[in-house]
């Protein structure tokens, strides 16, 4: 019985994630980066905040995950991805944001929507190139979760050591296999669905090591999406293809307040707030599991067995954050090393080269 349980939480959690396109770093550390890149003026800074997280605003509508065009105006897709299935060509279709956003504080949290970006921004740190690696050119390199495919008309890619938040993900992956539970999932042979649910669990993890630097993040996160400028909906919707009009309509308030009440989660005392967001997760394997059909009497069992796998996973990964060298090398950055000496010097040098300043 426990083995089925078990197993219904990878099909949930894991198939959750691993269908949804990644997103390296989470709320509070894209919140975080552009505190650090941004305008000291307090209310340019906390749009700035806002609009880095904004990029997520369709994580978790689960009918959009395969939607590469609106991929392409939220994210954007690096050059290094293009020899990846499923992705397209590479796309900046987010520079529009930037393009269109006029002056104020429009223009504040546009700045913050540009830096997310996984073309050459935050993301592509966290996504495709963790900078600097223990080794430029790692003689076994980890997999990249997605087929590899090289495209008519393209030259062979260079090989390229994966991002941050993959390597971390990869460290995870072998705590989770020391001690027997892809065995016992039934996931001993699959890499990719593996590594992609601990990248999702490494972002939330990060987020709480982040919070032991800086306590207050959670209270930054509120007060962004408190006074985010009223005009960054409608930013959104002169941007994006006319179809998308009626879910940034309802979704940005929904994400405002589901932003805010993640920015209490990380005021709490660290054990609570792990709790809280095992709960989270596990209610977001429960919705898509029913979502995918499953019947709610079938799957509604589950949930405490997910948070309490959750709960350990959390603790493992924090665990890994903040002592990465220890899993990876000595010379492997820590997540707050890698932050501050890597993530944001490069995003800030690459918005100016962007054109992106203000």
């Amino acid at each position: 019985m426990k083995k089925t349980i078990i197993s219904g939480f990878a099909v949930g959690l894991a198939l959750l994630f691993f269908t949804a396109t990644a997103h390296p770093w989470n709320y509070a550390t894209h919140a975080y980066i552009a505190a650090k890149i941004g305008k000291k003026l307090p209310l340019a800074n906390l749009n700035e905040m806002y609009g880095a997280m904004a990029p997520d605003l369709f994580n978790f509508e689960f009918s959009l995950m395969s939607d590469l065009l609106l991929r392409g105006f939220t994210h954007g897709i690096p050059t290094d991805a293009t020899y990846y299935s499923p992705n397209p060509a590479s796309n900046e279709d987010f520079m529009q944001v930037w393009n269109l956003a006029g002056w104020g504080q429009k223009r504040s949290t546009a700045y913050g929507y540009i830096s997310h970006n996984d073309a050459w921004g935050d993301d592509f740190v966290a996504h495709w190139r963790a900078l600097p690696t223990p080794d430029p050119t790692p003689p076994d390199p980890i997999p990249f979760p997605f087929p590899f495919v090289i495209r008519v008309g393209h030259p062979a890619p260079t090989p390229q050591p994966p991002g941050y938040i993959i390597y971390l993900a990869a460290a995870l992956d072998a705590c989770l296999a020391g001690a027997d539970a892809w065995r016992l999932m039934g996931f001993e042979d699959d890499y990719a669905t593996r590594l992609m649910f601990c990248h999702n669990i490494i972002e939330y993890a990060g987020d709480l090591a982040l919070k032991r630097h800086d306590p207050l993040i959670g209270r930054n996160l509120i007060l962004a999406c408190a006074l985010r400028t009223p005009e960054f909906r409608s930013l959104l919707k002169a941007t994006f293809p006319n179809g998308y009009d009626p879910m940034i309509d309802a979704g940005e308030p929904e994400y405002r307040k589901m932003l805010m009440q993640y920015g209490l989660i990380l005021l709490m005392p660290e054990q609570r707030a792990i709790n809280m967001l095992a709960e989270q997760l596990a209610d977001l394997a429960v919705d898509y599991l029913i979502f995918l059909g499953f019947p709610p009497e079938m799957v509604e069992p589950m949930r405490p067995q997910l948070v309490e796998f959750g709960i350990g996973a959390l603790t493992a990964s924090i665990d890994i954050c903040e002592h990465t060298d220890v899993y990876l090398g000595d010379s492997f950055p820590s997540y707050m090393q890698e932050l501050n000496q890597v993530a944001i010097p490069w995003v800030k040098a690459q918005l100016l080269a962007h054109g992106v300043f203000y």
